[in-house]
């Protein structure tokens, strides 16, 4: 299928969706709220929505204006029919506290039409429709993005060229897109806060519950720096979990034009981020494993290369980052 983009400011025009610059409703958010609970409905669902112009409030009411066709349409429309009005009472209050937690932490939720809202998340796989994002508003729809993830336990010389490849990134105007981990992650967020560069946190958790507790101080750093990101697909309250990482990592690979892995063993959590990656059709870079089993996911990565992908060598080389960055 030839690949759709989207502009909010000219095809959500006149839409159920136009948020424009205001939040949603609690009763627009609580549908999506109603919707997301049903078996299936994952962000491209909503996004057929969007093109479809139909207002998700009235999809509850009216299952028929769901257009994708086959036994999967079929059996989404049979699901949202047997939503009960407790389902719906039970969402309605959940964002009615959403939006009032929101306010209270100085945060915005928005959907597919906030002029905020990432385009290009919006083009990606996972067009995420709810976005829970603390500072960055002004500039969050536009951001040029690489990520940068790695190992927690990241050691030399990758934790170096890690800091290299971030400073080379942040200085031709990508923002840094990480997961907050401890380690790798931890080492492109301070890259970015140390150049005045725009950094991209993406947590796995509500933006009241920072994780992990050991980056606290890193958090309470970027809530006042004016050129950070703390974004998050869940709702505030909502704590870490295996699964939750897991999206977070997906979602780092959707926001960024590319993805350095650079250093992780096949097992490692950046894995996934490089899998995600390659699902997305997104170019990956990595430095050259030492042998080591710590760096098997370099191995990997490096037997599997792409056209679009490169590996570099154990050396500060920036000529060779700017070359690869200049091809996202």
């Amino acid at each position: 299928m030839k690949e759709q983009i989207y502009d909010v400011q000219t095809k959500i025009t006149a839409n159920a969706w136009s948020q424009k610059d205001q939040w949603p409703s609690a009763h627009f958010l609580a549908a999506l709220y109603v919707l997301e609970s049903v078996n299936g409905f994952g962000p491209n669902k909503f996004r057929i929505l969007l093109e479809d112009g139909v207002d998700p409030r009235e999809l509850i009411d009216n299952p028929n204006l769901f257009s994708l066709k086959g036994k999967i349409g079929d059996k989404i429309r049979d699901s949202i029919k047997k939503i009960t009005k407790i389902t719906s009472d039970d969402a309605y209050n959940r964002a009615k506290k959403q939006l009032y937690i929101a306010e209270k932490n100085n945060a915005s939720i928005i959907t597919y039409g906030h002029s905020s809202y990432p385009m290009f998340l919006l083009n990606s796989n996972y067009p995420i429709p709810v976005l829970y994002v603390l500072r960055g508003m002004n500039f969050l729809a536009n951001l040029k993005s690489v990520a940068c993830v790695g190992s927690r336990k990241i050691r030399s010389p990758y934790n170096y060229l890690h800091e290299a490849f971030s400073r080379t990134a942040c200085k031709n105007e990508f923002a840094i897109a990480s997961g907050f981990a401890l380690g790798a992650d931890t080492i492109g967020h301070k890259v970015a806060y140390e150049l005045s560069a725009p950094t991209i946190c993406v947590m796995p958790c509500g933006l009241d519950r920072p994780f992990p507790p050991e980056n606290r101080p890193l958090w309470q750093l970027f809530i006042k720096y004016e050129r950070s990101v703390l974004i998050s697909e869940f709702a505030f309250g909502m704590s870490a979990s295996s699964l939750t990482l897991r999206k977070r990592n997906k979602l780092i690979a959707a926001l960024a034009k590319g993805v350095l892995i650079s250093q992780s063993s096949v097992k490692g959590g950046a894995m996934n981020t490089y899998r995600f990656a390659r699902e997305q059709k997104k170019p990956v870079a990595t430095f050259i494993g030492d042998g080591n089993e710590d760096t098997s996911g370099n191995n990997l990565i490096t037997q599997e290369i792409k056209s679009a992908d490169t590996v570099f060598d154990l050396t500060n080389n920036e000529e060779a980052f700017k070359t690869w960055l200049s091809k996202l």
